[in-house]
């Protein structure tokens, strides 16, 4: 009977979030994309292209920065830099390794991020600890912590689905999030298709949700990932 009960419990809590996060087909949504250096490895975005591209209309673009206690992406300089002069909103985010000390890698995250756009920081996560998701929890915390501490503004977390229901859902839940439930192969090609919305455990929905893993933007030579967001469910 408990575990009966249990079941029901889940499935009206991914319900209720499914339903809820309609928002992004519904009211006014935005629609942005992720990047580093997967996507510009033999040549540079070409950011004019991308802000004149409309199917769809990017709005927003988060650009990975720090990967860790030691790694940088080859080439966030040039895109914030770029993007600055465009006036494009972005904003940057920073890969968290999770079997290292979050006290080394916010060093890292600082070092190296002076300037952050108009958007939140985000925090990419998708791996548990080897040792262990209670330390995994605790050094992610940790460097949340220093993030806000140290620029007084909250950062948000991006997981895939799956790792969010897994670890995150109920520890976290003082932050917002960005989920990625794409749609479709990831190798299949110029996929700009939105597919089923995220459900997500703990009666939430994400902020940003990438849609789509193998997208096709103008100015990109490769696949791109693809967001979207909505004015009714995120102020920025």
């Amino acid at each position: 009977m408990t575990k009966y009960y249990s079941i029901i419990l889940l499935y009206i809590t991914l319900i209720s979030c499914n339903k809820n996060c309609d928002l992004y087909k519904n009211k006014y949504p935005i629609f942005g994309i992720d990047v580093s250096h997967y996507q510009d490895d033999r040549t540079q975005i070409n950011w004019e292209k991308v802000q004149k591209n409309n199917n769809p209309k990017i709005d927003f673009v988060y650009i990975r920065t720090t990967m860790g206690k030691n790694g940088t992406d080859n080439s966030f300089n040039h895109n914030i830099q770029e993007l600055k002069k465009l006036g494009m909103p972005f904003g940057i985010y920073h890969y968290f390794r999770p079997n290292e000390n979050a006290i080394d890698q916010f060093a890292n995250f600082k070092k190296h991020n002076s300037i952050f756009g108009k958007l939140p920081p985000a925090v990419d996560v998708e791996e548990n600890s080897e040792f262990g998701s209670k330390y995994f929890k605790k050094e992610l915390l940790i460097f949340l912590n220093l993030i806000e501490k140290e620029y007084n503004i909250k950062p948000i977390i991006y997981a895939p689905q799956k790792f969010y229901n897994l670890y995150l859902w109920k520890d976290f839940q003082n932050y917002d999030f960005w989920i990625a439930r794409q749609h479709g192969i990831n190798d299949l090609p110029n996929n700009n298709k939105i597919g089923k919305n995220p459900n997500l455990l703990g009666f939430k929905c994400p902020v940003i949700w990438q849609y789509s893993g193998t997208g096709k933007v103008n100015g990109i030579n490769s696949k791109v990932d693809l967001n979207i967001t909505s004015k009714a469910i995120w102020g920025y």
